[in-house]
């Protein structure tokens, strides 16, 4: 089981803060360019060369010698920024824009701080081995993919155990995950690792790069491969939903009905009088995407909103479920707050506490797609 939380950024899993960079026909005349300069907090000196990027995506782009970047070609709406430089703290921020034109913003980074208060354990200590396996297990996965990816440098992992049963992580420099599945070089900065009794929270900043095919071959294994990931994914869910395509798209909704809209249509006898049972009728219903989406503030955003729990099948897969008649993975959704704000393509803009239960909560790194990957119409 994996939660979104609304300090993270998506998991995933598990759930993080992703900026809504892209549109439906997107017009340059509606594009943000962004520029600005990465100094030192403290001295103000320009730190040359520094990585600014879209969190979560492939979108990103490196400092001059002065410290200036430019980011064009972005669209409105929300954007979490992500600014690295070796030897100080992953910055990020989320920037909204609601008008086009250039943008000017100054990041000023500070130094990085050894972490704190953890018990760490030497490289070849057993049983950071055997705890490195468990946080490498959750953090790529179990699929398919998973055994074409690695991470490069398990070194910068901190990992420390808790009196209270939970396996903890951090890392000192950016992870670096090869995923030769997709074809994507992921380097994340993990802020934060939590697992304990079967369920993980992470959280931090996530820039993919490409990979490079060694020939025609690879790369149409790489996007088949990426196409797979994408059928029954979370994001391919949430763009049925607006697309009002769930049937066609191989999805079947169902919205569990609060308790005071249910009918009781089961009638028993007691002395002669006819009394309403205990037993609830219509504990959910089959819904539409068009009754869960709301339009946005934005051309580029949109509402999902539901009060209650709603409960998913992906019928183009077989897998055992909760319900006998039902064998297609399964996956429950809550919206803590009753909405969540989320593009067109189907990304989480703001997630506002999605919990994620079941089939989806399973997504790891190994099947992670950035946030501009594009299904092919």
């Amino acid at each position: 089981m994996f939660f979104y939380r609304t300090i993270f950024v998506q998991f995933f899993l598990t759930v993080f803060l992703v900026g809504a960079f892209f549109r439906a026909q997107a017009q340059q005349t509606n594009m943000v360019t962004l520029t600005g300069t990465v100094t030192d907090e403290k001295t103000g000196k320009p730190l040359p060369f520094a990585n600014v990027f879209i969190n979560n995506s492939t979108i990103g782009t490196n400092a001059d010698g002065d410290g200036n970047y430019r980011l064009p070609n972005l669209p409105i709406g929300n954007l979490e920024i992500g600014v690295s430089f070796l030897g100080y703290e992953t910055l990020r921020q989320t920037l909204r824009f609601e008008q086009q034109g250039s943008k000017k913003v100054m990041f000023k980074m500070k130094e990085g701080m050894e972490l704190q208060g953890v018990t760490v354990y030497a490289k070849k200590n057993k049983r950071r081995e055997r705890n490195l396996k468990i946080v490498t297990r959750e953090l790529l996965g179990t699929n398919s993919f998973a055994k074409y990816c690695r991470i490069i440098n398990p070194e910068v992992l901190r990992i420390y155990d808790e009196d209270n049963g939970h396996l903890g992580a951090q890392s000192t420099k950016p992870i670096i995950i090869e995923n030769n599945a997709l074809g994507y070089r992921i380097i994340q900065d993990l802020d934060d690792f939590d697992f304990y009794q079967g369920k993980v929270y992470y959280g931090g900043s996530t820039r993919f790069e490409l990979l490079k095919p060694k020939d025609e071959a690879e790369r149409k294994r790489w996007r088949s491969n990426q196409e797979t990931a994408y059928a029954g994914s979370m994001k391919h869910l949430l763009a049925s939903m607006v697309s009002d395509s769930l049937i066609e798209e191989g999805f079947k909704v169902y919205q569990v009905i609060p308790d005071s809209l249910r009918i009781f249509n089961t009638v028993r006898s007691v002395n002669g009088q006819n009394l309403l049972s205990n037993h609830l009728h219509n504990r959910i219903e089959a819904i539409r995407g068009m009754r869960l989406i709301r339009p946005g503030e934005l051309e580029t955003e949109r509402l999902l909103v539901s009060g209650t729990a709603l409960e998913i099948f992906y019928m183009k897969k077989r897998e055992r479920s909760p319900y006998s008649d039902m064998p297609h993975p399964f996956t429950q959704i809550s919206l803590p707050n009753g909405y969540a704000v989320i593009t067109p393509q189907g990304w989480v803009v703001m997630p506002m506490g999605i919990e994620i239960a079941g089939d989806l909560g399973k997504d790891r790194f190994s099947s992670l797609l950035p946030a501009d990957w594009k299904r092919k119409e």
